[in-house]
């Protein structure tokens, strides 16, 4: 199972999630957000994770140059869209910075299928999050039954997810290639090592 950590502050959370075998760290470039970090403290945050996970920029609607200023000043290698960016806005992205893998968010509606169509081929992996107006970060699950069309589509899910709700998942033979947690490692909205430690243990065993 892939396994994306999301929304760290702090060095110490990350080397406990990175000893702990995750496959992806998040940082929150969205100034809205709790979990906000500036460039600069994701330069510090990023410079000592291994290449070979996936350091993630967080990103909603941001310009060209913002993420410009993001992929020269850090050391991400994948940028999550997290917004209303469309579709040419990511295919420009992904000409002019072919190196970085592209997560999409999109969120669990009606629409769900068709914004799978219309994205597939230019994302590496979408993230399947409880609808909201302020992009994410609720804390709140959505009701996991909208999945079960997902077919031969990599996709996280995202929204509220803890160890335990990995467990009432896992009961439903969906098709995710992982899960994306934040809200689900935290104590009193701060990063907790000992439930990021308990949760990788319990995925990656």
């Amino acid at each position: 199972m892939f396994i994306k950590c999301c929304g760290f502050q702090d060095k110490g959370s990350i080397a406990t999630a990175v000893k702990n075998n995750v496959n992806a760290i998040g940082f929150i470039t969205y100034p809205k957000s709790k979990r906000y970090v500036t460039v600069e403290e994701i330069e510090m945050l990023s410079k000592d994770i291994p290449d070979f996970i996936d350091i993630v920029a967080v990103v909603v609607n941001l310009s060209l140059q913002e993420i410009e200023k993001l992929v020269v000043n850090t050391s991400i290698n994948t940028i999550q869209f997290h917004g209303d960016e469309s579709l040419d806005f990511i295919k420009t992205v992904k000409a002019k910075y072919p190196q970085i893998k592209i997560y999409k968010a999109l969120p669990a509606n009606e629409e769900l299928d068709n914004n799978i169509k219309t994205f597939q081929n230019d994302v590496d992996l979408f993230l399947i999050d409880t609808p909201s107006q302020n992009y994410g970060g609720t804390g709140i699950s959505y009701n996991w039954s909208l999945l079960n069309e997902i077919k031969d589509t990599p996709f996280l899910i995202a929204g509220g997810i803890n160890k335990e709700k990995i467990k009432q998942i896992e009961l439903l033979n969906l098709n995710n290639a992982g899960y994306d947690i934040s809200s689900g490692i935290e104590t009193n909205g701060k990063k907790d090592s000992d439930k990021i430690k308990a949760l990788l243990t319990y995925v990656k065993g």
